[in-house]
């Protein structure tokens, strides 16, 4: 009887090593799945989350809307930022945002820089969705009204469906630049996509009948309310070839200023934006050259170049001389102002 039960029982041990085999995948994974292991915690620094290579594949499949900030300790640019994140963060928690903010390091996590090609500090990039692969380069403001705002116009709608009058005048009210398209063709896709990057100003759009007769429009046009100066400009758009996303662009920065506009940091990106330039004293940028009587020396007269035309003006030897409208109609001028 034992020499009958000897091979029973060593196929029944056989087999009992054979299914124990089979349960230890599972029970030990390998290095690339611990990455995401559900049970590891994320910290956070100022309602930041400090992401590390074993913790942003969590963050990505918890938080649909992502911003990541790769920065350096010892990067100045990247301290500059960090209140202004952090206050970001803040905000978005207070307005109920469903966007979050989170950091690496990038010098000590040099497998993420190199997956995500990041070659300088800061470097911020948006991931939708848990996508991986493709994240979208931040180009922002660098404050914290600003990443919000960026953020805000990719979470909802980047623009504001207006349905009647009362919609549309209280659109005009909020703020000193308020654009609105008006379009019954497909050109609104387009718009819509500007509008995700164009913080300064407030974007509406409507396909409604009665809002293009009280505008007094019988086509697709593109307009720019504006408090100031001659209060509207309109930028009808071409039956043929549709909403030029570069030309509207250029038309919005260039009417969204003053007339006459001092120089400053904010102007001047604005400027270079719709391919103006500045050359006030002491300056020799491209792609102008020094303009006819310009002087480096201090205390010099104002020079302005017209955005419209890209022609330098010698607006007089104090601010108060360009109070008056400039020649050029429809031009945007701007310059240095001229002290003492």
């Amino acid at each position: 009887m034992d020499g009958q039960l000897l091979p029973v029982l060593l196929l029944f041990l056989l087999g009992a090593s054979g299914l124990q085999g089979q349960g230890q995948g599972p029970e030990r994974p390998s290095e690339d799945l611990l990455e995401d292991t559900p049970g590891e915690e994320v910290p956070k620094e100022d309602g930041v989350l400090v992401l590390n290579h074993r913790t942003l594949g969590l963050a990505l499949q918890e938080y649909p809307a992502l911003l990541v900030e790769f920065f350096a300790p010892w990067c100045g640019h990247c301290k500059a930022l960090a209140p202004e994140y952090s206050k970001a963060a803040a905000l978005l928690a207070a307005e109920s945002v469903t966007a979050t903010l989170a950091k690496v390091d990038g010098p000590a996590e040099r497998e993420l820089t190199e997956e995500f090609g990041v070659t300088g500090y800061p470097t911020l990039k948006f991931f939708r969705d848990g996508n991986r692969t493709h994240p979208e380069e931040y180009t922002g403001p660098r404050e914290a009204k600003g990443i919000v705002e960026w953020l805000k116009r990719r979470v909802g709608s980047s623009a504001t469906r207006l349905e009647d009058e009362e919609g549309a005048q209280a659109l005009m009210d909020a703020g000193d630049v308020v654009v609105i398209g008006f379009f019954q063709d497909e050109d609104v896709a387009t718009f819509l996509a500007l509008a995700r990057d164009a913080l300064d100003m407030t974007f509406g759009f409507t396909d409604q009948p009665k809002l293009f007769q009280k505008f007094g429009l019988t086509k697709d046009t593109v307009v720019l309310f504006k408090k100031f100066d001659e209060g509207r400009a309109d930028f009808p758009v071409d039956e043929e070839l549709g909403l030029d996303l570069g030309d509207l662009s250029r038309f919005l920065i260039t009417h969204s200023m003053l007339l006459v506009t001092e120089f400053s940091h904010q102007v001047s990106s604005a400027a270079w934006g719709c391919r103006a330039g500045w050359m006030g004293p002491g300056s020799h940028r491209k792609p102008f050259h020094r303009p006819p009587g310009g002087s480096s020396a201090p205390g010099s007269s104002t020079i302005c170049c017209c955005l419209s035309t890209r022609r330098w003006l010698h607006i007089g030897s104090s601010w108060r001389a360009s109070g008056r409208r400039l020649p050029h109609s429809g031009g945007r001028y701007w310059g240095s102002r001229r002290k003492g």
